[in-house]
Parts: C-alpha cells; structure tokens; sequence
C-alpha cells in the first residue's frame, strides 16, 4: 500500500515536471512572439497619447467646449489602445481569448448602458451641443421656462444666469429635446410693449400717438427703427394694442432697458393728451325689488 502511495506521488511530480517543460518550451517558442506583442502595445500607448493631443488641437480649432474636447479625445486613445491590443492578442494567436473578452465587454456595457441611462443620454446630448455652432458660452437663451446667459456649457447640463443673479442648470437632453429661443443669434432684437386704453379714445390719435412716442426715443439714440402697431382685442375695461419696434442689439439686458423706457414715454404721452389707460374695473347693477 505504501509502494502504491508513493507511485502516486512520483506520477504526479512527472505530470507536472512535463507541464513546467511543456510550458517552458512554449514560453521559449512564443518569446519572439511575444516581445513584438509587447512593442506593439507600448507603440500603440504611445501612438494613442499623441493621437489624443491632435484630436483635442483639432476640436479646439472648431470651437468645441473644452469638456467635451477632453471627452472626445480620451475615448480616441481608448480607441488606439483597444486596436493596438487586438493586434497584440493576434500576434500571440490568442484570438479566441479576445472573442471570449469581447462578449465579456458587450454584457458589462449592457448593464452599464441601462444602469446608466440617463446619465449617458445628457453625455451625448452635450457632446451634440458642443458640435452645434449656434449654442455658445455667453448666448442669452430661453427655453423650459428659463431665460438667461450661458455661463458654462459641460457634458451633463447647460448652466444658466438668470437676470436676478441665480443660476440655473438644466441637464443637456431637455435642451436638445424642446423649444429653445436664443437672443444672441441676430444682431437685432424686437421690443413688444402692451397697453390698453378706454374704450372712449380716439384709436387713430392713440397709433399716432404711441409710434410718435417711440420714433422720438429711438432718434434721441440716433437710431432708425420699424416700428409695427396693432390692436389685439376688445377686453373687458380697454380696447387693448402691442407695438413692435427693433433695437440693434443681441443683449436681452437691453431689450428690457429700451421697453423700460417706451413704457415710460407711452404714459408720459398719453397723460398730456389725456388718454386714460384703465384698470380693470365691474358694474354691479342693482335690480330694484
């Protein structure tokens, strides 16, 4: 039984002496191999870094946002590096490994992808507002209900300043999925002023009126304006209008200075000619019993 015992052992130490050889063997076989594997790699790590630097130079000169310039070239020399690796793998004629390496990354990424849902679709919402060209740092936007100036623009939200000195920010994906209004894309800008009037006025002295006004503010400034008119309703204690008129500015600061001031100069006009600007008023009739 001893003899039996120790049989055992010799046959394991033999099995696994061929195995130390066998591998040794394969290790001196694959040496070539696996050097130039090695190079390829290195070169690609460094092929990627300078891949890297070109890319964010060239995103720079196209007036991408530095966020996702970073971005964009982190995800190039990840790109470099998975491709030189790859060539690696194949050198070493261990396909099979990456495939079985690859089907490991898809499942990761799926399960990554869907945990992160959200997250990744402001990602690429930012990447596609750093690639449009009509969404700078500085445009004053409107849009969800918000209006300010653009004060940073990252790959998760645009961050606004509103015109009482709080910031806002709103993610990416709701930017790029509604409505927006951005002020700073014309070099003008049109100013809308509302006013009612009794319905006792003169409507053709009060359209005389109310251009006049705004035609003699505007050439105080030295500036030529169109200027459009038009009454919008009968309501209920006025006979109510809204005159346009255009300023040569991209500031929304601006539009609210020049309406400021017409609102002023309207009522200063319509008091010298007694033109009365109702507030909203009820009649009660008493029926007699």
């Amino acid at each position: 039984m001893e003899n039996g015992i120790v049989n055992d052992y010799i046959n394991i130490i033999e099995v696994f002496t061929k195995k130390i050889h066998l591998w040794i063997q394969l290790f001196i076989d694959k040496t070539p191999n696996i050097v130039i594997a090695l190079l390829v790699f290195i070169l690609g790590f460094y092929l990627s870094r300078l891949i890297k630097k070109i890319a964010i130079r060239i995103l720079e000169r196209r007036g991408v946002k530095p966020s996702s310039r970073i971005m964009l070239g982190n995800i190039i020399s990840v790109l470099v590096v998975i491709t030189f690796f790859m060539f690696s793998l194949n050198i070493l004629d261990l396909e099979n490994m990456f495939k079985t390496i690859l089907a490991g990354a898809g499942v990761a990424g799926l399960a990554i992808g869907l945990a992160l849902q959200g997250t990744l679709s402001n990602t690429f919402s930012g990447i596609t507002l750093s690639f449009t060209k009509n969404i700078r740092i500085g445009h004053q936007i409107e849009t969800m209900g918000y209006t300010g100036t653009i004060e940073d623009i990252n790959l998760r939200t645009i961050k606004l300043k509103m015109a009482d000195g709080n910031y806002v920010s709103i993610p990416n994906k709701l930017i790029v999925d509604n409505p927006m209004k951005n002020y700073s894309e014309s070099d003008t800008a049109n100013v809308s002023v509302t006013c009612g009037v009794g319905y006792e006025s003169d409507l053709e002295q009060v359209k005389m009126l109310t251009e006049t006004t705004i035609r003699k503010m505007m050439q105080q400034k030295e500036l030529d304006t169109a200027i459009s008119f038009y009454y919008t309703e009968f309501a209920d204690s006025s006979i109510n209008f809204i005159v346009y008129f255009t300023i040569p500015s991209k500031k929304l600061s601006e539009s609210f200075s020049y309406k400021s001031e017409a609102i002023m100069a309207i009522k200063k006009c319509f008091d010298a000619h007694n033109i009365n600007i109702p507030f909203p008023i009820r009649t009660v009739q008493m029926d007699k019993q």
